[in-house]
């Protein structure tokens, strides 16, 4: 049984290890769920950021634990999603500043990012953060090998009325799924949003009639943008039997809800 590729739908470290003078790029890519992501000496928090419509600015904090300064970049990419897959574009719809920086061992410094023009939204936008660690100058000039690190940060800009997921507290609203669209085959699950906000998909399984339940993709399945289109590849063990049906978890929720699929399905 194969599960859903995650392909960066979530926050993610990438670690690049660089020999200098070489041109290739070996790259291992780590999901990470903690309230802050960390790996060697660069931090990054927090591991999302969602702007209010009427907000002109949010804060991203680098920090840095190691015993020697570090050098970052931060871009700023628009999201979008497509032929069932994510393209990230340069945009100067948000600004990073400072775009790049020196921490100091046991430091960390703030990173803005702004909205120049924050108008309202009709529909969620969306956009991801690329905070790159930069060569360190004295390895390179000894030709060293070094583990550069990139997170990528998902950031969204909400419609009127919205509240960030961050600051909701106690019950709330389920997700409405009726917007979505779904279905499987040759292998592949592909969800549309008709939708005017994100859904992110984790804890996949499949619940047969007599109420089995198989478990199909127990953490991240991934995001589906407002208005776009994502796929990702899906096989169904045996132990799927028709009948039944396919469940997930829906951004925030605390319980499971069905995702609509055509009665043929599986």
């Amino acid at each position: 049984m194969s599960s859903v590729a995650a392909r960066q739908q979530r926050p993610a470290l990438i670690r690049w290890p660089l020999r200098i003078g070489l041109t290739g790029l070996l790259t291992a890519t780590c999901a990470l769920f903690a309230p802050v992501l960390s790996a060697a000496s660069l931090q990054v928090a927090p591991i999302l950021l969602e702007f209010p419509a009427d907000e002109q600015a949010q804060g991203l904090w680098l920090s840095n634990t190691g015993q020697a300064p570090i050098r970052a970049q931060v871009r700023v990419m628009q999201w979008s999603q497509t032929d069932g897959s994510d393209q990230l574009t340069p945009t100067r719809e948000l600004l990073a500043s400072p775009p790049i920086l020196e921490i100091a061992p046991g430091q960390r410094q703030l990173v803005r990012i702004i909205r120049p023009q924050p108008q309202a939204p009709g529909s969620e936008l969306s956009y991801r953060l690329l905070v790159d660690e930069l060569p360190d100058a004295e390895a390179e000039s000894n030709g060293g090998l070094q583990f550069l690190l990139r997170y990528s940060v998902p950031v969204f800009v909400l419609q009127p009325g919205r509240t960030p997921a961050i600051a909701a507290i106690g019950p709330h609203q389920p997700y409405d799924t009726s917007p979505l669209s779904a279905r499987i085959a040759d292998g592949t699950l592909e969800v549309a949003n008709g939708g005017n906000t994100r859904a992110r998909i984790s804890q996949l399984s499949y619940v047969n009639r007599d109420g089995s339940r198989v478990s199909l993709v127990p953490g991240l399945v991934g995001y589906v943008l407002a208005g776009q289109r994502m796929q990702w590849p899906l096989e169904l063990p045996d132990t799927v039997r028709p009948g039944g049906a396919f469940k997930a978890m829906f951004n925030n929720d605390r319980e499971e809800q069905i995702l609509p699929l055509p009665e043929t399905t599986p």
